[in-house]
């Protein structure tokens, strides 16, 4: 296909032309010139009536043109009534004749000629756009078992072979559209090209669009003539859909109007299944770059035809940079009704009832009514009769629900390879090297697991290994995961009754509580030298403090003192949560002995990690033994370095910083006028206590009722806990504090 982007169109003069029609097909009349691409089209008119003459480029396959005409053939067939070309045989009864020319050999095509007017440029009513997709899906179902060994050739305008055009990216002239292409070409094309296998597919038209469609002059709506079969091939059906949908958002105000409107006339004859559906966003925003680098590309080639290349760039340009802005979540929305498939879900009852059955009796709810989550988008939540949620809570998304570029690197690594750390794999090394660049000297060696609650497991096995000791401190009320051992280092969740005598606590700052020192008395007067310390510098779950300049310091020299370490716990406080810092531990000149990451880490995809110092991970080494089959696997590898790469680009530590100062001086001016409300926190980690821990949870549940998500916190869930994805921006602040002053002036 290279070549026919490459080879130049055939070059004959009107005259010349004439002569084939009549020599070839016996057509003998006048012979005007029409646009192409690539070949040589010409309108002949005869007494006979009109035909189009196709001189085939010197790079096209015999084959290919064989196909094409057999596919008209077989629609001819199947049905008549749908408004195809007809094909016209040579004087020696074949479908296509062979000149040669200047050297080169030529197909040459003679087609019956379909009257009408094209559709016209500008904004597609939506009865146009229906009956577009109605024709489109009249056509897929004459074509239904059709098949030709021609169908399966490799074509550049194959959607399945977008990312091989990323080479050509440079030919944009606009930087920002340059990025726009790149980034649809590389990452939504990895995210949703590798399923597209197990769709439903067949012989597709492939270009089917308002430049090859003909309609009567006397009735706009009405389709009457379906052009251009040069780019069929077997494909997933829903492949021509993108194709269709994506042109018929062109010079469109509201392109998803336009692309619902193909859809539904589409479903009215074929029933989409829901990974068709899925799948169709992307493939219209990768159309749309494969026509831009495409034409940028051949613009580079053939300068003396830029007007004709580039006639549609500036709307598609357009139409891409709309289509890439729209909120994903009302996409899918807009789609699945105009497709008329419901939610995937069965009435939020029934789910409840099976869970019950089924999951744990002690796992609980996070709100009074269950909160039936089906779908996600960057800030957004979305339940099962298609209410949105601003989530304000779930920093396991640290770039945004179902970030695009994050499932792109993990389904591309997971469709190539995905093993374990014993095999030498650069997925894994990629990750540590930028993990560790991103923490202070000298932590540099990385243990990877699936969790936060793994991570500080694994450092409580390193702790107790290269120190001797075996006991552990902790804040009064902290939490540091669910394994067997750590559980005991989680007074939140575990009762009081069973805390074992090697674990002793100390109070957060600004709570009640001891300080370090008297709990690693007591902890040595029960007969237990300190393996470690542990401490979320968040204290979240002790209810969100900001730790005062030296308590780290000073927290961390106690215990070294001692002969343990101090561990990190950043879990929740890290990856820029408390920014402008990347570690909620630099609050003060600190360098801690094991540092734990885990859930945001892979933006959902579980993965955890230990980085610590090469004297400690030697030392262990020698000592003990560690090896997880899942832990640092490629495809978690992939997605933490995509998390890591995009929290970089944006400058996630930085918007926490200024989100989490605007929120908190928003809270502070409309908690005004309530008595015993404290505000605090570090960056977009926020905290808001409340004397009454009744007044807490009636504003979580008030916030619920109005589309927004927060939690609770603290030794008597006192505390309203604001953990929001990284991405939550300013805008998505002023929504939160509007939905607060409804709260707070229904409350007080």
């Amino acid at each position: 296909m290279v070549d026919l982007l490459d080879n130049p169109a055939p070059d004959l003069s009107t005259e010349q032309l004439a002569g084939l029609a009549r020599d070839q097909f016996g057509l003998d009349g006048t012979v005007r010139l029409l646009d192409s691409e690539r070949d040589l089209n010409s309108l002949v008119e005869t007494n006979q009536g009109l035909f189009t003459l196709k001189v085939a480029n010197s790079a096209e396959a015999v084959g290919a043109l064989d196909f094409e005409s057999t596919a008209l053939n077989h629609i001819a067939a199947m049905s008549p009534e749908l408004p195809v070309p007809r094909v016209m045989p040579t004087l020696a009864g074949e479908p296509a004749g062979v000149i040669d020319f200047e050297g080169a050999h030529y197909q040459v095509r003679a087609l019956t000629y379909l009257p009408g007017e094209p559709v016209s440029s500008g904004i597609l009513p939506p009865e146009v756009g229906a009956a577009i997709g109605n024709l489109l899906a009249r056509l897929q179902r004459s074509l239904r078992g059709f098949f030709h060994p021609a169908a399966g050739r490799r074509l550049l305008w194959d959607l399945r072979r977008g990312e091989e055009l990323v080479g050509w990216v440079d030919f944009l002239p606009d930087p920002g559209t340059r990025d726009l292409v790149r980034q649809v070409l590389v990452d939504k094309a990895a995210a949703t090209l590798p399923g597209l296998q197990a769709l439903p597919s067949q012989v597709i038209h492939n270009d089917f669009h308002r430049d090859n469609l003909l309609v009567d002059p006397g009735d706009p709506a009405r389709l009457c003539g379906i052009l251009d079969f040069g780019d069929a091939l077997h494909a997933p059906r829903v492949q021509d859909l993108a194709v269709t949908a994506a042109y018929a958002a062109l010079e469109h105000p509201r392109p998803l109007e336009a692309v619902g409107a193909v859809v539904d006339g589409y479903c009215q004859r074929v029933e989409l299944e829901e990974v068709e559906l899925e799948a169709l966003p992307d493939l219209i925003s990768i159309r749309l770059a494969q026509s831009l680098t495409i034409a940028a590309y051949r613009a580079e080639l053939h300068p003396e035809n830029l007007e004709y290349i580039l006639s549609d760039s500036p709307e598609i340009e357009a139409a891409l940079h709309i289509w890439e802005s729209l909120d994903p979540t009302r996409v899918t929305a807009t789609l699945r009704r105009a497709a008329s498939i419901p939610l995937p879900t069965h009435p939020t009852s029934h789910v409840v009832s099976r869970r019950r059955r089924h999951l744990w009796s002690g796992l609980g709810f996070s709100y009074r009514e269950p909160l039936h989550l089906v779908e996600s988008s960057g800030v957004w939540l979305v339940d099962a009769e298609g209410r949105r949620y601003l989530d304000a809570y779930n920093n396991v998304a640290q770039v945004g629900h179902a970030n695009r570029r994050v499932v792109a690197a993990a389904s591309h690594q997971a469709a190539r390879l995905n093993t374990n750390t014993r095999y030498l794999t650069e997925a894994v090394v990629d990750l540590a090297e930028t993990l560790s660049e991103l923490l202070p000297d000298p932590l540099e060696v990385c243990l990877f697991v699936n969790s936060g609650s793994e991570a500080n497991d694994l450092a409580w096995r390193i702790a107790r290994a290269v120190t001797g000791g075996q006991g552990a401190v902790v804040t009064t009320h902290a939490y540091h995961g669910v394994t067997g051992e750590i559980y005991a280092l989680s007074p939140e969740e575990r009762p009081a009754a069973e805390a074992p005598d090697w674990v002793s606590t100390f109070g957060a700052p600004g709570s009640e509580g001891r300080d370090v020192a008297v709990a690693l008395d007591q902890l040595q007067a029960a007969g237990h030298d300190p393996a470690g310390l542990w401490i979320d510098a968040t204290f979240s779950s002790d209810g969100i403090f900001a730790p005062p300049p030296g308590f780290l310091d000073a927290a961390a020299k106690a215990v070294r003192d001692r002969g343990g370490l101090f561990i990190a716990d950043e879990v929740q406080g890290g990856l820029g949560r408390v920014g402008p810092d990347y570690w909620g531990f630099a609050v003060d000149d600190l360098v801690p002995d094991i540092v734990t990451v885990g859930k945001p880490l892979g933006n959902g995809f579980p993965i955890g990690a230990v980085v610590t110092t090469r004297e400690i991970a030697d030392r262990f080494a020698r000592i003990g033994y560690f090896f997880s089959t899942f832990g640092g696997n490629p495809v978690a590898a992939a997605a933490a370095s995509a998390v890591l790469a995009i929290t970089d680009e944006l400058g996630l530590p930085a918007l926490a910083q200024a989100v989490g100062t605007q929120l908190r001086q928003g809270l502070t001016d409309v908690m005004a006028g309530a008595s015993g409300v404290e505000i605090r926190g570090r960056g977009a980690f926020v905290g808001v206590e409340f004397a009454d821990a009744r007044m807490a949870e009636d504003l979580v549940e008030s916030l619920r009722t109005q589309g927004v998500l927060v939690g609770l916190t603290g030794p008597n869930d006192s505390v309203v806990k604001i953990r929001p994805p990284l991405v939550f921006d300013s805008e998505n602040v002023e929504q939160l504090l509007a939905a607060v002053r409804v709260a707070a002036s229904q409350a007080w």
